[in-house]
């Protein structure tokens, strides 16, 4: 089932969702998959540092949340560059997972980068030295977004995976 609610995040928000992804993304989990400095997500008082104002960050990114019973249970970062929509960072909390939460909040952005013109959607997710993707791999293919092949290097261990999806 999926979430009764999504909504714009507010900055009351932040500790639910520093919560959220702390409970969710391990250290040790996501080392070799991720780059240290980029989780703001991690820390209220990180979060608090590159939200600007509204559910608007820093870098064009926008929060949405997905609440069940009034209690936050997921969280997505878009933001439209051009013609696309680019999602950066989705997190569904654990006990959460497997109940289309994520479907729901990706399908809530999808339309609302549509509204916005945008042709189509991007995102990525990573793979570690040893050539394994990270887990949403299989996520991303499930909703119609496609591997375009190409592997970017990044300055850690692990590459970025670029996805796209037509709007149209």
């Amino acid at each position: 089932m999926a979430c009764s609610v999504i909504r714009t995040a507010t900055i009351r928000d932040i500790p639910s969702i520093v919560k959220i992804r702390l409970a969710t993304l391990a250290e040790e989990e996501i080392s070799g998959f991720s780059a240290p400095e980029f989780a703001y997500t991690s820390s209220i008082e990180k979060l608090q540092e590159v939200w600007i104002t509204g559910n608007m960050l820093k870098d064009g990114f926008e929060v949405f949340v997905a609440e069940e019973k009034d209690r936050l249970v997921g969280y997505i970062m878009f933001k439209v560059d051009g013609d696309s929509g680019y999602i950066d960072n989705i997190v569904v909390a654990k006990v959460e997972q497997g109940k289309r939460i994520g479907k729901a909040l990706v399908g809530y952005v999808e339309s609302l980068a549509k509204s916005k013109g945008c042709s189509h959607m991007k995102t990525d997710t990573t793979e570690n030295a040893n050539g394994i993707a990270w887990r949403s791999y299989g996520f991303w293919t499930s909703m119609g977004y496609k591997d375009t092949g190409i592997r970017l290097p990044t300055k850690y261990s692990f590459k970025e995976i670029p996805f796209v999806k037509n709007l149209k």
